[in-house]
């Protein structure tokens, strides 16, 4: 392996068990990536702002953070906030028409407000964990989830309607945008072009980082495009099998027990130097 230059990760189920604090060790690790002058972001499904409060609470500096699952990203090194793809209306009304046989939460994000149906507790318990300022918007009927465009939308979905979800999904044919698994529970749809690697692409290329000097880390579908733009492309032990298929490393150890960290002290520090 390459000496790393910087490392990007999935949070939820990855870096932290979902909903879960950041651990102590991983902390540690983080900073001393830092010292060891290794860039170090994060990659998510929230968005951008959400990603600055969880790491403003976690007390960890990030280089870069993509949010969105590729849909917006903030570069810390430019100062700069940046809006890449977002869903058409048309987009949004067909995604909720798809969707309507399977029992399911919709949700998307519109100006930083989440639009949902009904404020059950996986939508509190998610806004408590990002200490979310702004109040959700209870939709008067579907139509306000396509008035106006969305980053993505997503669904919170049973585990056992999955594969029928990806089935359905599959028979159509989508123009403009693709949809796919980020959890065992949550189905979500988003731009063609809207990636987590295509976001690693450009913030590489603008700091002049190479592919073999970036190592990742995920655990599901949607972070495959992450790995695939990494020299260093690394599943979770607890991943998803076509995570798995698509990585160049496994974790010896769950989200659970710190996978990630023991990770990056057991191989990565040993080939960075200062």
């Amino acid at each position: 392996m390459k000496n790393i230059k910087l490392i990007v990760c999935d949070i939820d189920n990855t870096l932290v068990v979902k909903h879960q604090p950041l651990t102590r060790y991983s902390k540690e690790i983080i900073d001393e990536c830092h010292k060891r002058g290794i860039l170090f972001g994060l990659a998510s499904g929230r968005g951008t702002l959400m990603l600055k409060q969880l790491a403003e609470d976690w007390n960890i500096h990030c280089d870069v953070l993509i949010g969105m699952n590729g849909s917006e990203m903030y570069d810390h090194l430019l100062n700069k906030e940046e809006i890449f793809y977002e869903m058409e209306e048309d987009w949004l009304k067909q995604c909720i028409e798809i969707m309507s046989p399977f029992e399911s939460q919709p949700h998307c994000l519109k100006d930083g407000v989440s639009y949902i149906r009904e404020n059950n507790e996986a939508q509190k318990a998610s806004n408590r964990y990002i200490r979310n300022k702004k109040p959700d918007y209870i939709v008067k009927d579907d139509s306000d989830f396509w008035k106006g465009k969305s980053p993505k939308i997503s669904f919170r979905v049973k585990a056992e309607d999955m594969p029928a979800i990806e089935e359905r999904v599959s028979s159509y044919t989508l123009q403009g945008f693709i949809g796919f698994k980020t959890e065992t529970t949550m189905f979500e749809f988003c731009h063609q072009d809207s990636s987590k690697g295509n976001l690693l692409k450009e913030f590489c290329k603008r700091h002049h980082i190479a592919k073999e000097e970036v190592c990742s880390f995920g655990d599901m579908s949607n972070d495959i495009s992450l790995l695939k733009e990494s020299g260093v492309a690394v599943c979770m032990s607890n991943g998803s099998d076509d995570c798995k298929a698509a990585a160049t490393h496994i974790t010896d150890y769950p989200v659970s027990q710190d996978g990630v960290a023991h990770f990056i002290e057991t191989y990565l520090f040993k080939i960075v130097t200062n």
